[in-house]
């Protein structure tokens, strides 16, 4: 019994200890984490984050780019620094959904990253140059399985959504494109505006849908559930004859049993400061290309559920194509 009440005694001592840092949080800058380099989507998205949250809880919101394939150096610093709501990270499909199904062994645990707010879904599309002479994406498939590696597809990465959809139609339909493989989406785009590969697989940033529109690429389609407003005549994936999409989503995330009242916090600030502010969200998220479709802006267990959900598809995925990292 003296034990019994001694543990007690020490959870309720800890219980108002964390609640008496959630109230006087913050008190000190906040860091966050980002596995890609400065400019890109993820790292705009963030920003756009971390000055709404600058601005509302008046402490210094510092962005570190601490670039690393997969993203796994940003991943391992967020889930393993303490949960005191001070170290933060930019989360997306990469770091919680993929690598652990492709990767023999990680540095970090996705169970000890948190879901804080989704930011939204990136658009991105299936382009070919213009030289090709397909105008859907069933004409595209067919030319490949009239001609199996016949037809080039520029590539990044054995676990990049170009190489998982090349992988895919070859294991369940006998589609063989010919791979081209490329360091990074930016340099395989620019490849195939050159004409060097004729398809790419890449996101709908303003550059990107500019050059669409000047005719120097063809979007066959998107990969959204719902039609691209600046290209409203290409269709999505469904209405293309695509099964499934892979879209890049971006949230933000904090380390786990960070204090429920600090990720609620947050999660509320970002909702109201960026998604739900027409000036920040144009600055920020819809000029990269960014949807914030529902379950994006929702709350941070809808934002649980859409990870979940995420890793079961990609587990399936990776189990059909075989898709591993070295």
């Amino acid at each position: 019994m003296k034990t019994a009440a001694r543990i007690a005694v020490m959870s309720s001592a800890l219980l108002v200890a964390g609640m008496a840092a959630a109230q006087s949080y913050p008190s000190k800058p906040i860091r966050a984490t980002i596995g890609t380099p400065t400019g890109g989507p993820g790292d705009v998205v963030l920003r756009g984050a971390g000055q709404v949250i600058q601005d509302a809880l008046g402490q210094p919101f510092v962005v570190e780019n601490r670039v690393s394939v997969s993203g796994i150096v940003s991943a391992e610093a967020c889930a393993k620094a303490a949960p005191d709501g001070y170290q933060l990270c930019s989360c997306d499909q990469q770091i919680l959904a993929i690598n652990p199904y492709t990767r023999s062994s990680l540095p970090y645990n996705p169970a000890d990253i948190t879901p804080i707010a989704l930011y939204g879904f990136l658009a991105a599309g299936i382009h070919v140059h213009p030289s090709v002479p397909a105008n859907t994406l069933q004409e595209l498939v067919a030319m490949a399985k009239a001609k199996p590696g016949g037809i080039t597809f520029g590539t990044y990465g054995v676990t990049s959504a170009s190489h998982l959809y090349i992988e895919w139609w070859k294991k369940t339909r006998g589609i063989e494109f010919l791979e081209v493989p490329y360091k990074a989406a930016s340099f395989a785009w620019p490849a195939m505006l050159a004409g060097e590969v004729q398809v790419s697989y890449f996101a709908l940033t303003g550059a990107a849908v500019n050059q669409v529109k000047a005719g120097k690429a063809r979007t066959l389609a998107v990969t959204l559930d719902q039609r691209f407003a600046d290209l409203p005549n290409v269709p999505t994936y469904k209405e293309a004859g695509l099964e499934f999409s892979l879209v890049t989503w971006f949230g933000l995330c904090t380390p786990a049993k960070t204090p429920r009242d600090i990720v609620t916090r947050l999660n509320q600030e970002v909702t109201r400061g960026l998604l739900n502010n027409p000036a920040m969200k144009a600055k920020f998220v819809t000029s990269q290309g960014v949807q914030s479709d529902p379950p994006a802006g929702g709350s941070p267990e809808s934002f649980g559920q859409w990870i979940a959900a995420e890793q079961k598809r990609y587990q399936e995925l990776v189990r059909i194509t075989g898709a591993k990292e070295e």
